[in-house]
This record gives C-alpha cells, sequence and structure tokens, in this order.
C-alpha cells in the first residue's frame, strides 16, 4: 500500500509574497471611502509624516531621491540578467543567481507599494481639502471674477512697493535655505484654517536630478515613502515660496495639485513679509486673470449673437488688434493690471534662475538623444497626470481661489 505524499509546503517566499499583498489589500480599503481617507489624514496621517520626516531630514541629501535612483538601476541590471540568461540558461549556478535576484525584486517592488499605500495613496483618495463633499458654489459671476482680479492686482502692486530696489534695478532676494523656512511658517500659521498644516516642517532639499526635473518642465517633488519635499535647485528666488509652500502641502497629505495650489497661495498672501505676498498674489493673479478673460469672451459671444455688437472678424494687422481692445474696453473696462515694478521684480528673479543654470555644465546638452527622450517623458507624464486628476490639476485652482474667497 502507498504512503500518502506530504502535502507540499508553501515556500516562504511565497509566503512572503502572500502577506504583503495582503497587507497592501488591507491598507488600501479605506480609498474605497473618502470619508474614511479624510479620517485617516486627520487622525493618523500626521503623525507618521513627522515620524518619518523627522529622521530623513537628518541627511544633506534627498534619501528618496537616491532609493529612486537605486531602483531605477536595478530594473536596468534586470534586463540584462534576463539577456544574459539566453546565454547562460544551462549554468545551474546563474539560473539560482537569476531566481534570487527577480524573487529579491519583487519583494522591494512590493514593498514600495506597501510604504506608498499610507503615505500617498489613501491621502490621495481623501476629498478635496479634506471638507467631505460640501455644496459649494460652482458658478460665479462676472462680477465676482473683476473683482477678484482687482483685489489680486491690488494687493500684488502693494507688496512690490514694500521691496527695495537699488538705482541700478538689482533687487536683494533671501537665500533658499531662508525662503524654505519662512514658507513653512507660513504654512504652519495657516493651520488655524486647515488643521493638518501644523507639525513638523522638513528643509527642502534641492533636487540631485535638477537638470532632468529642469527639462521636463518639473519645479519641485515630494517623496511621500521618505517624506522630503525637493525642489529644483535652478529656480528663481520669486517663485521659490509659491513652489516650497506647494511641496509643503503635499507633504502635509494633500496631494491633489488644485488643492496644493490653493493653500500655498492663501499661506503666502497673509504673510506679513512683501516678498512671500508678492510670490502668493502673482500666482494667484496669473491663474484667474485668464479666467476672467474666457470669462470676458463668453459675454462677448452673447452680445454678438444677440446682434448688440459687430465681431471684430480675424486679427491680421495691428490696427485690427487695436481695435478689438478698445472694444473690449469700451464693455469692460481696462483689464486689472500688475504693475511695471511687479514685473521687474519677476525678471530680476528670472535672471537670477538663468544664473543658477549657467553656472552648472549640462552634460545633457551634448546629448540630443537623451535630451529627447526626456522631453517626450515629460510631455506623457504631464498628459496623463492631467487626465488622473482632472478637475483636482494644477488649473482647478481657479474654483478653489473662488470658492475660498466667496463663501
Amino acid at each position: 500500500m502507498d504512503e500518502k505524499k506530504a502535502p507540499k509546503k508553501i515556500s516562504r517566499y511565497l509566503k512572503t509574497i502572500l502577506i504583503m499583498t495582503a497587507c497592501i489589500i488591507v491598507l488600501s480599503l479605506p480609498a474605497l471611502s473618502p470619508a474614511l481617507c479624510d479620517r485617516y489624514n486627520d487622525h493618523i496621517y500626521g503623525i507618521l509624516c513627522d515620524a518619518i520626516s523627522h529622521v530623513t531630514a537628518l541627511f544633506p541629501f534627498a534619501v528618496g531621491e537616491i532609493l529612486m535612483f537605486t531602483g531605477a538601476l536595478l530594473i536596468v541590471a534586470a534586463v540584462f540578467i534576463l539577456l544574459l540568461l539566453i546565454f547562460l540558461h544551462k549554468k545551474a549556478g546563474y539560473r539560482r543567481f537569476c531566481s534570487g535576484y527577480f524573487k529579491t525584486l519583487s519583494v522591494i517592488l512590493l514593498c514600495v507599494v506597501l510604504v506608498y499605500i499610507p503615505t500617498w495613496f489613501v491621502p490621495f483618495c481623501g476629498s478635496v481639502l479634506g471638507q467631505g463633499d460640501p455644496k459649494l458654489r460652482t458658478e460665479f459671476t462676472f462680477e465676482e471674477i473683476r473683482s477678484l482680479l482687482v483685489y489680486f492686482a491690488d494687493q500684488a502692486n502693494a507688496a512690490a512697493e514694500e521691496i527695495y530696489i537699488a538705482e541700478d534695478g538689482s533687487v536683494e532676494f533671501y537665500p533658499p535655505e531662508k525662503i524654505s523656512a519662512m514658507a513653512a511658517e507660513a504654512m504652519q500659521d495657516l493651520g488655524d484654517e486647515f488643521g493638518r498644516l501644523r507639525g513638523y516642517y522638513p528643509p527642502v532639499k534641492p533636487a540631485i536630478c535638477s537638470d532632468i526635473l529642469d527639462r521636463m518642465g518639473i519645479g519641485g517633488y515630494n517623496y511621500p515613502y521618505t517624506m522630503e519635499p525637493t525642489h529644483n535647485r535652478y529656480i528663481s528666488p520669486f517663485y521659490q515660496p509659491t513652489l516650497d509652500a506647494h511641496e509643503y502641502a503635499h507633504h502635509k497629505g494633500y496631494y491633489k495639485e488644485n488643492e496644493a495650489n490653493l493653500l500655498s497661495y492663501v499661506a503666502l498672501s497673509k504673510s506679513s513679509d512683501p516678498y512671500l505676498r508678492l510670490s502668493g498674489f502673482y500666482e494667484m493673479y496669473d491663474y484667474m486673470y485668464f479666467e476672467y478673460i474666457e470669462a470676458e469672451d463668453k459675454i462677448l459671444d452673447q452680445k454678438i449673437a444677440a446682434g448688440e455688437i459687430s465681431p471684430v472678424g480675424k486679427i491680421n494687422t495691428k490696427e485690427d488688434f487695436i481695435r478689438a481692445v478698445a472694444q473690449r474696453v469700451a464693455i469692460f473696462g481696462e483689464v486689472p493690471e500688475l504693475s511695471e515694478r511687479v514685473y521687474h521684480i519677476y525678471e530680476r528673479g528670472m535672471q537670477i534662475e538663468q544664473e543658477l543654470y549657467d553656472a552648472d555644465e549640462h552634460v545633457i546638452d551634448d546629448m540630443p538623444a537623451v535630451d529627447e527622450v526626456i522631453s517626450d517623458t515629460a510631455t506623457q507624464g504631464w498628459r496623463i497626470q492631467g487626465e488622473i486628476l482632472q478637475e483636482n490639476s494644477y488649473d482647478g485652482v481657479v474654483l478653489l481661489m473662488l470658492q475660498y474667497y466667496y463663501k
């Protein structure tokens, strides 16, 4: 009589994979309910965020960036290992090495996902600004849009008047470290309105891959698995306050782009420092300006359809342009504008950004094929992000600004 075969034991590797997969599924369950995600963000995320960022802040470089590079190298190495397997598949030792390598790589990838769930995925799935689903206005009048644009222009112009401009036209901006610290203080002060903004803020670290970020049009990045906000080191000191404050908003669990924009702009607008106020109001004006022009266009189309005015037609000459502008001014009045002083300070900041870029060598300049790949990747990345975020992308901040100021 044959003895019954003992059941085959599950390997330690498979047990590890199953346990990690189960943990990922369980930790992801709150994402089914934005309300649960909001409660997690309000009561748990901040503790986790502060604990991790206190540790990673001890390093002078972005630990998350190093880990990202390491992961990329491991994946590239996996391709070469598979290619070698074609020629070395008869070698038992090499097959064992391949098995061990890819098992280890799969565990690492699962670890990355496991960490991302509580540090990014669940916070991201919460409601906008953690407000649940309030019945807020979504339609605003032309007069309200114009009034807000006037307010932004007036405040930006007033802040610019407080900034000293030397006789040679130079503007003395703060050093990057001080700008980051001031942005953090401004965000903390907004914690009375948005409680998650309280707590510890680590320094914003300059990205090692700033050259690549610059070519991709990326100003900054927040590494959720190490809780490290970073920024492109080729950045204008005029823009840096809003950039750092934006990354700090992500750091505190506001991972949608429209909410991070709103929080950064509002926080800076309430600062006592004119540089920070100017940076915040300038960005709000820039977004609201295009909303205002669209509102003008809509009214013009309505008036043309009603026969109240005649269409200007195609603008082919300078005279056509002057006539079109005159028509708008006659109907709506002058568009609220930023002062020449504001634009002068802005341009000085851009000069510093260019100087920072020119001071470094850029080997990618001599690698057009690599530069093209980076550009194509950026184009696809921005497109995919826009499709995922939809109304919660950067442009969505216009609606949030209107809702915030017309509560």
